[in-house]
């Protein structure tokens, strides 16, 4: 799609100016206690700029979480802060991955060692509020910044704790959407949904996009080029931004020189999708200025050109495409799951070459996606019905499924991980090990898991050497 634009990014750029006054509102005092010291559990100082991990909740043993002091970090001052889900209960994963955003912009990132798929949500919840009550002394948050960031099932627990708590100025959920929600339930949280274009969950975000907007949530959707994982920290990026533009808003001391950066660096990437045929992603674009600024500028010009965007033949007719192949990826889905456990080797070797043709040789990215994304669900489902099958004793079963997941993920090391469950099972202790080795050279990182297993006990001996 060829625009003319540069006008309008002129305006954009003039917009600019009035950010400081669009508000209106008074700087919010800052909370300023110079008796404060970064010390708890005794004389324990707590470094800047180190993720410490684990560090436990007192009177709740065993939770612990992983903790990250910016390294502008100042004592007596109430801070910003973000805590992380992992669905693995890595809490020092996220932080590690994007400390350098904390420093940045000035967050301090508490990261749940607890939290991780398969808790009961009631216990996820709890354990949350203890989080953000039980922190060391000396270390202040501040209530009225206080942001969720979720992976995967990590998100939905975020927003979970978001709807029953008022305390959440925002969510952003990455891979995963929302838990299931009652018809009448109120969105008081502002949103920042997250996920890769090949990520097996995305038709669920387009559908929850849909449903937000129709409810008229204050919501943002951004898509990029990505599996199923945390987003690298160029993709992160946005959501920094967000948190930090969203507490302008609120009143918080304006930073113009980061806000002027801010700004422009959009307009850049304005001026450098104006020309692309990638209708969807220039859409998206003009809704995340509109929900980032929107308070702090003037953006009636852009909420003007996303209207004649999406009321456009051309983006209506994209619209209508993507429904289509969303629609027929979910039929090819529900038609494998039923083949799982029909099928032979030769049936499927067929059908997942068949599906490697149509990505190497298609040129439509939207269908291209959505067979990426085909491998994927195949990946996660078969997993999950090979734990199933192992679970129940059905061994021939898992031995199939095991030939389906290393047939469309050959890199995947769960699939070490559960043949080495495999072989236990059948009482094969030597071809265990080689498996759990071949796992750890491919990258399996869930030791706390395995560790907790009982199946693993004959080879307990051989963990610490194989991690």
């Amino acid at each position: 799609m060829k625009c003319h634009q540069y006008p309008f990014v002129l305006l954009l750029l003039a917009c600019l100016g009035a950010i400081s006054c669009e508000s209106g509102k008074k700087p919010k005092k800052l909370e300023l206690d110079p008796e404060a010291h970064i010390k708890a559990e005794g004389e324990r100082t707590f470094e800047r700029g180190t993720i410490l991990d684990p560090l436990a909740i007192h009177g709740r043993a065993p939770e612990s979480y992983a903790l990250y002091l910016p390294k502008g970090y100042l004592t007596g001052y109430t801070w910003p802060t973000v805590l992380f889900f992992d669905p693995k209960g890595k809490g020092s994963k996220p932080l590690e991955r994007y400390k350098d955003l904390a420093d940045q912009f000035g967050f301090i990132l508490i990261g749940s060692n607890f939290s991780r798929n398969g808790k009961p949500m009631e216990e996820a919840l709890e354990h949350i509020n203890a989080l953000k009550h039980d922190l060391p002394a000396g270390i202040k948050i501040d209530p009225f910044r206080i942001f969720l960031i979720g992976f995967s099932g990590g998100a939905r627990v975020a927003v979970a704790d978001a709807i029953a708590n008022a305390d959440v100025a925002g969510v952003v959920g990455c891979g995963a959407g929302f838990p299931q929600l009652k018809e009448n339930v109120e969105l008081s949280f502002n949103y920042m949904a997250m996920v890769g274009r090949q990520d097996f969950n995305y038709a669920e975000f387009a559908v929850l996009d849909k449903e937000l907007s129709a409810r008229g949530s204050n919501h943002i959707l951004i898509e990029f080029e990505g599996k199923h994982a945390w987003p690298k920290d160029k993709q992160m990026l946005e959501a920094f931004k967000w948190m930090t533009v969203y507490s302008y808003s609120q009143g918080e001391v304006i930073d113009m020189g980061l806000m002027d950066s801010l700004y422009k660096s959009d307009v850049k990437h304005l001026l450098k999708i104006e020309n692309s045929e990638d209708l969807r992603s220039i859409v998206q674009f003009y809704k995340k200025m509109i929900f980032l600024y929107k308070g702090l500028a003037k953006v009636e010009e852009q909420e003007k050109r996303l209207e004649m965007l999406t009321i456009s033949s051309a983006y209506k007719a994209y619209e209508s495409e993507l429904k289509t192949v969303l629609a027929e990826e979910m039929k090819s889905r529900s038609e494998y799951t039923r083949q799982m456990a029909q099928k032979d080797h030769q049936w499927w070797e067929k059908e997942v070459a068949k599906i490697r043709k149509e990505i190497e040789n298609q040129s439509n990215l939207l269908v291209k996606y959505s067979r990426q994304r085909l491998l994927a669900y195949l990946s996660i489902s078969s997993f999950m019905q090979i734990e199933a099958a192992l679970n129940r004793g059905f061994l021939p079963q898992a031995k199939k499924l095991l030939y389906i997941l290393n047939l469309v993920d050959p890199q995947n090391p769960d699939y070490y991980y559960l043949s080495a469950k495999l072989m236990l099972k059948q009482g094969k202790k030597e071809q265990a090990v080689e498996l759990l080795k071949e796992a750890a050279r491919y990258g399996f990182d869930d030791w706390e898991t395995l560790n907790d297993e009982r199946i693993f006990d004959p080879v307990r001996s051989y963990l610490n050497t194989i991690q």
